[in-house]
């Protein structure tokens, strides 16, 4: 062989070797270098770079990502403290904490995964089983329980995961539903439970305006009886001063009196159509035939 072509190749030999035992961490990444099976060096994150090892199988080199994993997990159905079924639809915010014991217990991110789920889902159970569906739901922030029962979630399965080198950051519920086959039945109960309020708050209305109307009319009553009362009172006070001057006047003067009586009794009863036959001496017509001296009209005499 050449020279130059032994040359060649051993520069291809020594730069296959070179690359063989050289390795580059990235930011995002994890290093977990193994000499025949057992651990020699965990490369953590903020260590990136180049970084050097034994070639292979002598030294091996496993990468792991380092970021923060989302783990989307499948629609489940669970049970609530009153036997209310319900579905749930969770994610979960994750990433490797210890890459060594990762590797040692669930090995790819699939395996974590997997072990996230059925954690996940087991706690999940437990703690909605612990608690109504009224208070999952409800729209008053002293009764709603959800966030209680996230929180107590994320914090048991963060301890839990930490055998497997994960750290478990937060779980949350994407979506809470009645299963298919329990929403009509859940919607006509919740209906008629609306009814039930409604009807019981008419009722309550119908008392209220009930006793409202009745101490209006009470008051109504009372009003009115203090005013026919104040009313007799003013009318008597006036016809007592009525007849009071009616008699001062009348005896003042009783002729006079007399007098424009009959007149007035002549305008109501004598018209145009009235035809009025009395005998001459009535009281009536004494003011006609005799006049208001009373004596009796003399006929005129004769020259």
């Amino acid at each position: 062989m050449k020279p130059w072509l032994r040359a060649l190749v051993a520069a291809a030999i020594v730069a296959a070797l070179a690359q063989s035992c050289l390795f580059v961490v990235d930011v995002t990444q994890f290093a977990v270098v193994t000499r025949l099976g057992k651990l020699r060096q965990v490369v953590l994150a903020d260590e990136r770079g180049l970084h050097v090892k034994l070639p292979p199988p002598i030294e091996t080199v496993t990468k792991l990502d380092a970021r923060i994993q989302v783990l989307d997990l499948p629609q489940a159905e669970y049970l609530t403290n009153d036997k209310t079924n319900v579905t749930v639809e969770t994610y979960c915010v994750w990433r490797i904490g210890d890459p060594l014991k990762f590797l040692q217990t669930v090995a790819t991110p699939k395996g974590a995964e997997a072990r996230l789920g059925i954690l996940i889902g087991s706690e999940l159970g437990a703690a909605l089983g612990g608690v109504p569906f009224a208070r999952l739901v409800s729209t008053e922030a002293d009764q709603n329980r959800f966030t209680d029962v996230l929180g107590g979630i994320t914090r048991t399965t963060a301890t839990e995961s930490k055998r497997y080198g994960i750290d478990i950051l937060d779980v949350r519920v994407k979506r809470l539903n009645f299963p298919d086959q329990n929403q009509s039945s859940v919607f006509d109960r919740m209906r008629a439970e609306r009814d039930r309020i409604a009807k019981r708050f008419r009722s309550e209305g119908e008392e209220e305006s009930l006793k409202i109307r009745a101490e209006a009319d009470q008051e109504k009553s009372r009003i009115l009886a203090e005013a026919r009362a104040e009313a007799e009172r003013v009318r008597g006070q006036g016809e007592a001063e009525s007849t009071r001057i009616f008699g001062e006047a009348l005896a003042k003067d009783p002729e006079f009196y007399r007098y424009l009586r009959t007149l007035q009794a002549y305008r109501k009863i004598l018209d145009a159509q009235t035809t009025l036959i009395l005998p001459g001496d009535s009281e009536l017509m004494r003011l006609l035939t005799r006049g208001q001296s009373g004596d009796a009209a003399k006929p005129p005499t004769k020259p």
